[in-house]
């Protein structure tokens, strides 16, 4: 890990101009903190110093953190071992200041992108604090880009997937509590990415062709029935379980006639998650039942 913390954003315009030639092994992961009395303390920026050696001090990323509010990480190789260090970051910090994991962009595609944050967040620099846990003001929110599956690349991921021991679950949820009930309830059973927007969970998909998806109807940046679209209609594999609070009838039909092989409506219990594994289970042969059962 190489961190940069300190004259931030002349070291980002000598890396970037060092790699814009050739961005297309690179990608980055963007972090940015809610603006709050809390996050200008020493408190904080010492918990995050920590916790950034903690979760990336063995990882091969360089991390630009314009102090208090952004961390930009950028990496190359495989997207999840990232995943997982920033996942363990915004767990430990996340009581101190709100962390929200934006995207993930590949450079060679989304390279305007890129450089449209880092003016967005010079912008939110100078903008004071104006009350406790408030939201920046007056700063326009994550311009997100439009993101549309490759058919040509899920297809060249199909013999990743048909070759998985483990199955791979993409869950998508932007409330901490059925995040984190879904993800001790398949623990054991799968391995778990989750993603926490529509623009993550169209990223993830397509970089990791998952074997199952819970997708929430309701997310912060878009609808989970128009990525329940989209991955239907270029993976004939698709195996989406959508998740809502709203349970009416005309909903659910929708979402069956969209592809999806289930639907779960919130509140919901262990057991019913339980129900829902053991027919993916079923349904996909290379991961039978008496090979994996969950328990109760």
């Amino acid at each position: 890990m190489n961190l940069i913390f300190e004259k931030t954003e002349d070291f980002l315009n000598i890396f970037l101009n060092q790699i814009k030639q050739k961005p297309q092994s690179w990608r980055m992961i963007s972090i940015e903190f809610q603006n709050c009395d809390t996050l200008n303390s020493s408190l904080f920026q010492n918990l995050c110093h920590k916790n950034i050696d903690v979760f990336f001090g063995e990882s091969e990323c360089r991390i630009f953190w314009y102090k208090p509010g952004f961390l930009l990480i950028f990496f190359q190789g495989r997207a999840m071992p990232i995943e997982k260090c920033v996942e363990g970051f915004l767990k430990e910090t996340e009581f101190k200041g709100f962390g929200r994991f934006f995207d993930i962009l590949d450079l060679s595609i989304h390279w305007a992108n890129l450089i449209n944050l880092i003016t967005r967040i010079h912008a939110a620099q100078l903008k004071p604090c104006t009350h406790p846990a408030s939201p920046i003001k007056d700063i326009p929110p994550s311009q997100g880009f439009s993101i549309h599956l490759s058919p040509e690349k899920l297809e060249h991921l199909k013999p990743v997937r048909q070759a998985r021991i483990t199955p791979l679950l993409l869950l998508v949820e932007d409330d901490p509590f059925t995040l984190q009930l879904i993800k001790l309830t398949f623990k054991d059973g799968f391995e778990v990415i989750t993603a926490e927007t529509a623009r993550q969970a169209l990223v993830y998909y397509q970089r990791h062709l998952p074997d199952m998806v819970f997708l929430d109807i309701q997310l912060p940046d878009g609808s989970g029935i128009n990525i329940l679209e989209q991955i239907t209609q270029v993976d004939d594999g698709a195996h989406a379980v959508m998740l809502s609070s709203h349970s009416q009838k005309e909903k659910i039909m929708e979402c069956l006639h969209k592809g999806a092989k289930g639907f779960i409506a919130k509140p919901f219990t262990r057991q019913r998650l339980l129900e829902t594994a053991e027919k993916f289970r079923t349904h996909k042969k290379n991961f039978p039942l008496e090979n994996n059962r969950h328990g109760t």
